[in-house]
């Protein structure tokens, strides 16, 4: 798998989402919470294929637990339990992860930076992390956070639909940029076979025909790789965070990965043809549970 380098941190083009593993996650997921033993093949494949991190949150329920409990040889990213001391949050995922070396820490809020980037720069300074940064939700925080001293990773969630995200980073060549929700929990895999937060079915069924068109005459494999190829060709990304409810989806997703983005002139093609969505539907946050 291709090894993406930004100031000596090295991460593969695919980092794994474990959220899945603590939970439900996800409005398309059909399968649950896999059990010990499907987690600890879905560890180890993800070793076979070369992943190097995987993603995971004091939030994402019993996700470090069960993680922990495997003999995997990945590098982790975690990220501070939202309201909670950095450093009673670093313990706790510690204790619970049984990591082999540093962890990458990132804020899970933003907000919480004022209170807690300086005991995250303990961290970092004390050799407990290896590179901290912060899960962002919009633009706006990730302007706030780029003026944080020492930050040297961002997490931001965007997708096939998403234009909010028109930043210049290239004066940041150190910074690791790891997009989530690359099928926005699930929608734009799942199509016409589930209903779509704050927006009518009429219209979802018109961004599903034009996804499938694209696919088609760009040559994808399906609406999943159109999306993962469209987000590698932006230039300020590091690595996707995908998750995965079984080994088949892990290969299926790293195949994609492992395909050629696309290029500058098809993103700009796909970007002429698919219409503009309202935040209520790219934000998560603002979806009715």
């Amino acid at each position: 798998m291709r090894i993406n380098e930004r100031g000596g941190y090295r991460q593969s083009a695919l980092v794994l989402g474990t959220a899945q593993l603590g939970g439900a996650y996800g409005i398309a997921n059909r399968t649950g919470v896999p059990g010990p033993a499907a987690i600890a093949r879905i560890l180890a494949t993800a070793r076979e294929l070369g992943v190097t991190h995987l993603d995971t949150a004091r939030a994402y329920g019993e996700s470090e637990q069960r993680i922990g409990a495997v003999e995997h040889g990945l590098s982790v990213i975690t990220k501070v339990a939202p309201g909670v001391p950095v450093r009673a949050s670093v313990d706790a995922s510690r204790a619970a992860l049984r990591p082999a070396g540093p962890l990458t820490i990132l804020l899970h809020r933003a907000a919480d930076a004022a209170d807690g980037w300086a005991e995250l720069q303990g961290c970092l300074a004390s050799g407990v992390a290896e590179r901290i940064g912060v899960s962002v939700q919009s633009p706006e925080e990730l302007r706030r956070a780029l003026d944080l001293p020492g930050l040297g990773y961002v997490q931001l969630p965007c997708n096939i639909l998403d234009r909010r995200w028109n930043v210049d980073l290239s004066g940041r060549p150190d910074l690791v940029v790891t997009v989530r929700s690359a099928y926005l929990q699930g929608l734009l895999v799942a199509g016409t076979a589930v209903t779509w937060p704050n927006l009518p079915d009429a219209e979802r069924d018109t961004v599903v025909a034009a996804l499938d068109k694209l696919a088609a005459d760009l040559g994808r494999d399906g609406r999943a790789d159109l999306c993962l190829a469209y987000l590698l060709s932006l230039p300020w990304v590091t690595s996707l965070v995908v998750g995965a409810e079984t080994e088949e989806q892990l290969r299926a997703n790293a195949a994609l990965v492992d395909r050629e983005p696309l290029t500058e002139a098809e993103r700009e093609h796909v970007l002429g043809v698919l219409p503009e969505m309202p935040v209520e539907l790219l934000d998560p946050s603002r979806w009715s549970r």
